[in-house]
């Protein structure tokens, strides 16, 4: 006799629950996921520089635009769900410590450990809840794929270098040379 276990079986965790957690964990849909350990000296390279550069064009644009660029936060996306990207660009206003609303912008930069997470659930939650770019480096191999949000579906896109962050912010920054760095 076998043991058998089911969906109702697995925990459904929330926002309160994750707040008391120790350690790096990210929520989605209720299940836990435990954060890789810190990332090696390239990646944070890159996705360092991939901040600043961003930031000196939004500093550019000061008076059209007010999104802000975070390194390594939350995003509060709701009760049961709870991501850190990389690198995320927020142009809606944060109210509290964190931003609850979606992001204009996500990078995530693959470890061998987030690959799968990075590219099948980070890819379907971030479409489904509408990030209008999502950019997924592979630091090891210099290179980039660039998603837009297209009638609500990613399609990927050529090497851009001019994101369209709202109607009237746009930031022009070419992404492959921070791999030159």
């Amino acid at each position: 006799m076998g043991f058998e276990l089911s969906i109702q079986d697995i925990p459904h965790y929330t926002y309160k629950d994750y707040e008391l957690w120790e350690g790096d964990w990210e929520l989605i849909k209720g299940i836990p996921y435990a954060m890789s350990p810190a990332p090696n000296w390239k990646h944070q390279n890159f996705g360092s520089d991939f901040v600043t550069a961003f930031k000196i064009e939004l500093r550019k644009n000061k008076n059209d635009c007010n999104c802000k660029v975070l390194y390594e936060c939350d995003w509060i996306i709701n009760d049961d769900t709870v991501v850190r990207p990389d690198v995320m660009i927020v142009c809606e206003p944060i109210e509290g410590n964190y931003p609850t609303k979606p992001p204009a912008l996500i990078l995530e930069i693959l470890s061998p450990q987030s690959l799968l997470k990075d590219r099948n659930t980070k890819f379907n939650l971030y479409q489904s809840y509408g990030v209008k770019y999502y950019l997924i480096a592979n630091v090891g191999k210099k290179e980039i794929e660039y998603f837009q949000l297209i009638d609500n579906r990613y399609k990927q896109i050529e090497n851009i270098n001019s994101f369209q962050l709202t109607t009237s912010c746009s930031v022009d920054v070419n992404v492959t040379e921070l791999f030159e760095a």
